[in-house]
Parts: structure tokens; C-alpha cells; sequence
């Protein structure tokens, strides 16, 4: 998790809420927001037309 970014405390906090409260779906559903929100989106780089990978 990245401590300075703030959209990362918030998602981990509300998990951790989720966790608390036994709702473990919740929890994974901000996971999985707090690693794919727009700041750490990992980019795959498009490879050149015709060439096979």
C-alpha cells in the first residue's frame, strides 16, 4: 500500500471497517479499488502493429 496517497488510506480503511464488521466481500471489493484506482493503474505498453508477441 502506498502510505502517501491518500485514495490508499482511504480504500484500506473502509477494508478494515468491512474486515471488522465480518463483511468480507465488502472488504475485497475496496481492495480491489484501492489497487486498481486511476493513480496506480499499471500500464501494458501497445505493442507495433503486425509483429506477434
Amino acid at each position: 500500500m502506498n502510505d502517501t496517497c491518500p485514495t490508499c488510506r482511504h480504500y484500506a480503511a473502509l477494508r478494515e471497517q468491512a474486515r471488522r464488521a465480518g463483511d468480507h466481500s465488502k472488504a475485497t471489493d475496496y481492495e480491489v479499488l484501492r489497487r486498481r484506482h486511476p493513480a496506480h493503474t499499471v500500464r501494458i505498453p501497445r505493442q507495433p502493429e503486425g509483429r506477434a508477441v
